[in-house]
């Protein structure tokens, strides 16, 4: 959490007056203020709390101790939003030589008043009193030793505030919901924690949890509060290899059972009549689901959303969460300005790892100032849904170089359509049944008037697939419990959009899951048609006349706008229905071949797989590419049968990308590809 506070310090006159005004306020008592001794590189500072009666003077030692991962001092670590960055109270440093004075925030003061013990001290790490926050020098050092503390401290003390609002009743709930299941993390499957008997209602995800109205609202208010929503909590709950617990109040949990909890929620349908529920219970499961072997880019799109006050914390606060080489030499360096930082880090993945799918994180909003558009802009939340499962370029290698005198990023790719009509589907936050399924009868009211209603008829099937991204269950071997099954809420779908029927609310209740997946795609993005009559759907800045676009190395379609002289601006990534697993390079699969998502159990991942429907046959090839080119072989490895190695005979290398996407493969089956300049 130390990032929330850099660039946000209260000055020295503000400082000094905070303190003036408390030696009047504090029980009499006049201190002069703290100041902080050096820190050894190795060394970390640790705050030992003396015992005390709740509500009394703080009073707390500061000690230098060497942090030895091999061998690490006792010492609790406390993860808690500031709240309010006035610093409006005041705990006392026994120095040797009398008392003095550090100022904090009332939330922080709430804090350690619960967690210090009436008969024993107790020792903890706080990143506000722990870190000399007017040493710039230090602060970043401590920074890039956060994993290091946080993996070494006995626990995790996850302070979400005081009670409130019912918040005993909510941790209560979340407890009881947590001891009724398990939860197979790896496949996101729930079952009954044992074998006794549960009550079915536990179970059934096809309801809300079995929760009394005032219960729903205090679940509702806690995960509503600040500490979830901020960006520095996710190392510090992710690193803590000895456990957590959630403290509000007096009510205590454990972090492990509130995250089972909060995957069970996640997969029942939300009640709308909870502001929030649904965004919250979302960006809760953002923090609870493990990050074991995720990739640095992977994590700036899951983190999206979390909030942080310097924006150049978005890279920084989460570089703890990847181990190296996988932080790509990235290292906090406050001295750079946010679109340098996030600029760095873009080159540095896209150079140092081959890997352009972050682009499809970039998506037009208003006035760019400094970040090129082909930039994610992290300081800003992302409109629109990540499109998931998608494959459009296959196994190909980016293919993209730098112009840094011109901030270009050129990049090789296939022309695809252009737009020729686009409309917007829906920006609302009120996510209600009603609301959903009228927006879902404007829409596709709307495409029956362009297509026809021959064409419309003839193509529902893959409307619904673009409306909600063809997000359905097929993709996934096995299936997955929180996956729609296509046929089923296709027959929704016609009976929602027929406009000679009136659907009730028994039934609207019944297409919960299929009117909320094309809410979540649909929102803040636009339906197009190109001017080749493709379907598809893109970010809601998308209009007539913007290029769609496959490049080599990205997964997802872009969509791109022409500013003249082969210079483009990235809108944003697009679904185009019939393109999204490498149509454009290398034709249809063949009717008995389907691209999926296969989890295997040695890895624990899922993999890109091609199963042949007819014969049931399983492959990582795909079986449309054809043979090598010469001086290129398939090296044999002991996980082939989930992806491919190859090996360039002459200049002795390996890669798992298919040499037969390299641009000269392609361009010898007559593939088109252009050079797009990025701007």
């Amino acid at each position: 959490m130390v990032g929330n506070h850099i660039g946000r310090q209260p000055g020295i006159g503000n400082l000094l007056h905070h303190v003036k005004s408390l030696r009047q306020r504090v029980g009499g008592i006049t201190s002069s203020i703290y100041t902080y001794l050096p820190l050894h590189a190795e060394d970390i500072r640790i705050l030992t709390v003396e015992p005390g009666p709740f509500g009394s003077n703080l009073y707390v030692r500061l000690s230098h101790v060497k942090l030895d991962i091999n061998d690490p001092p006792s010492y609790e670590a406390l993860s808690y939003a500031w709240g309010s960055y006035d610093l409006s109270h005041m705990i006392f440093v026994d120095t040797g030589l009398g008392e003095k004075g550090i100022t904090v925030t009332e939330n922080l003061h709430s804090a350690l008043q619960h967690l210090r013990k009436t008969s024993s001290p107790r020792t903890l790490w706080v990143d506000a009193t722990c870190i000399n926050q007017s040493n710039v020098k230090e602060r970043s050092q401590q920074v890039a030793r956060m994993a290091d503390i946080y993996k070494s401290a006995a626990k995790v003390l996850i302070w979400i505030g005081t009670a409130a609002d019912n918040s005993a009743l909510a941790i209560k709930a979340l407890e009881t919901l947590a001891s009724k299941i398990h939860v197979d993390w790896r496949l996101n499957a729930i079952s009954a924690a044992s074998e006794d008997h549960v009550e079915s209602e536990w179970l059934d995800h096809s309801k809300p949890a079995p929760f009394e109205d005032q219960t729903w609202v205090s679940i509702g208010q806690i995960l509503d509060r600040s500490w979830f929503s901020r960006l520095w909590v996710w190392q510090e709950v992710s690193l803590a290899h000895n456990g957590a617990i959630v403290i509000c109040g007096d009510s205590t949990m454990s972090w492990q059972n509130f995250c089972k909890a909060i995957a069970s929620l996640l997969q029942r349908p939300k009640l709308t009549s909870i502001p929030n529920i649904g965004e919250n219970i979302s960006q809760s499961w953002q923090l609870c689901k493990p990050k074991t072997g995720l990739k640095l880019q992977n994590i700036l799109q899951f983190s999206r959303n979390a909030k942080c006050s310097d924006q150049r914390d978005r890279i920084y606060g989460v570089l703890s969460l990847v181990e190296e080489p996988g932080r790509l030499g990235m290292k906090p360096d406050y001295t750079k300005t946010t679109a340098q930082v996030f600029q760095d880090v873009m080159l540095s993945i896209i150079f140092r790892t081959g890997d352009l799918n972050l682009l499809t994180s970039c998506e037009l909003q208003g006035e760019r100032d400094e970040i090129p558009s082909w930039v994610p802009n992290w300081s800003i939340p992302r409109p629109s849904h990540p499109i998931i499962v998608t494959y459009a370029c296959l196994a190909s290698a980016t293919q993209a170089t730098y112009n840094d005198r011109d901030g270009f990023l050129s990049v090789i790719g296939l022309h695809v359509g252009k737009i020729r009509k686009a409309q917007q589907i829906l920006r609302i936050d009120s996510l209600s049944l009603q609301s959903a399924h009228a927006a879902l009868q404007r829409v596709t009211s709307s495409l029956q008037n362009d297509l026809g209603s021959d064409a419309y008829n003839g193509q529902m099937d893959a409307i619904w697939r673009t409306l909600c991204c063809n997000q359905f269950s097929y993709l996934y071997e096995p299936s997955r419990q929180v996956d729609l099954h296509f046929q089923e809420s296709l027959n929704q779908f016609r009976v929602l959009t027929d406009p000679t029927v009136e659907p009730d609310n028994s039934f609207l209740n019944c297409c919960r899951h299929a009117l909320g997946l094309f809410c979540s795609h649909g929102r803040n993005r636009s339906i197009f048609i190109t001017r080749k009559g493709q379907l598809g759907l893109a970010p809601q800045a998308s209009r007539p006349g913007d290029f769609i676009v496959v490049f080599l190395g990205c997964r997802s379609p872009m969509v791109l706008r022409p500013k003249g002289n082969n210079a483009y601006l990235v809108v944003g990534e697009a679904y185009i229905d019939g393109l999204m697993t490498g149509e454009a390079f290398l034709g249809p699969l063949p009717s008995n071949w389907q691209y999926v998502h296969r989890y295997d159990a040695t890895t624990g991942c899922r993999w890109e797989t091609f199963i042949d429907r007819v014969q049931n046959k399983y492959q990582s090839e795909d079986p449309r590419v054809g043979s090598l080119p010469e001086g290129w072989v398939e090296d044999e490895h002991r996980e082939q049968h989930l992806y491919a190695i190859y090996r360039n005979v002459e200049q002795d290398y390996t890669t798992t990308d298919d040499p037969r996407m390299l641009p000269s493969a392609l361009r010898a089956k007559n593939v088109e590809l252009t050079e797009f300049n990025l701007v």
